[in-house]
């Protein structure tokens, strides 16, 4: 059995074409510290799981890493260097993935961020997509995971420019085709052409 220690610290990542880097903020008292007790890497997984809930609620839309002190003398489970290099323990899942330098697309923004379950998509020169506090018609298809939300609200917007109506995405695309093309990496203004070209009406833009 191990006493670890649980910490948040603001971070962000940024990738170009030289590769990865992790910008963290050391200084100051983001958070408050946790300590937990564990024997294996699932219990460890789900503290961390919990406590990056927490700190999320409380410190809505930001950007942060947990780190795991182990202090000395306490035994880590086995696998536990391995899982939290790799990030298989949680510690990076509410941290900001940003494109240092995003591919732009012919009249539109570039993806900066293309987000994930708890971390927002957002174009260049935008700022990112959260969900809103009252649920509208892509809370239930993105189910919980906010990059895929803001994905869903930024291909409808340009679903109803490009048609001049006011059609949505939904009127015009599937939600299983549309996780897929999030998936894929897809921008939005290239799913939004192609699901208007593929519509009986004739939108197409």
């Amino acid at each position: 059995m191990a006493r670890l220690k649980l910490s948040a610290n603001r971070a962000t990542r940024q990738h170009d074409d030289l590769g990865t880097s992790t910008s963290m903020e050391l200084l100051g008292s983001f958070y408050p510290a946790q300590e937990i007790v564990a024997t294996r890497l699932d219990q460890i997984r789900n503290a961390v799981g919990q406590y990056g809930e927490r700190v999320a609620a409380d410190r809505p839309r930001e950007s942060f890493m947990i780190m795991i002190l182990v202090p000395r003398g306490q035994r880590r489970p086995a696998g536990f260097e391995a899982a939290y290099r790799d990030g298989s323990l949680g510690t990076n899942a509410w941290v900001h993935e940003i494109l240092k330098s995003p591919v732009p697309m012919p009249d539109d923004d570039g993806v900066r961020m293309w987000g994930g379950p708890n971390t927002p998509f957002q174009l260049a020169e935008c700022a990112p997509i959260w969900p809103d506090e009252s649920p509208d018609e892509f809370t239930a298809p993105a189910a919980g995971h906010i990059g895929l939300y803001g994905w869903l609200r930024a291909t409808n917007a340009r679903v109803q420019r490009l048609s001049q109506s006011t059609y949505t995405l939904l009127d015009i695309a599937t939600v299983a085709g549309l996780r897929a093309a999030y998936a894929e990496g897809r921008h939005p203004r290239r799913v939004a052409q192609d699901a208007l070209r593929a519509s009986p009406q004739d939108l197409a833009a």
